[in-house]
């Protein structure tokens, strides 16, 4: 989303330059745009790929609270059984 703003504000810009200094000033804001636009990319990501991290690890916790309350409740163990 950023990126495209980034875009417009970079063609808004490109319509309202009027000297070499002004178009320098656009381009240095464009390229600081799309910077900060990657460095969202990037944060969001990593914040990503952590909550699949947590959401793999709770699956897995619970699958192995699942399988061991089936052997536990399995095992012919009267002691064992719920």
């Amino acid at each position: 989303m950023r990126f495209a703003l980034a875009l417009v504000a970079i063609a808004a810009l490109g319509l309202t330059a009027c000297s070499q200094a002004d178009v320098n000033e656009a381009e240095t804001n464009a390229d600081a745009a799309v910077t900060e636009a990657g460095q969202a990319a990037d944060e969001a990501g990593a914040a990503l790929g952590e909550a699949a991290t947590d959401a793999g690890n709770a699956v897995e916790g619970a699958v192995n609270d699942a399988a061991n309350a089936t052997a536990a409740a399995t095992d012919d163990n009267p002691a064992t059984q719920p």
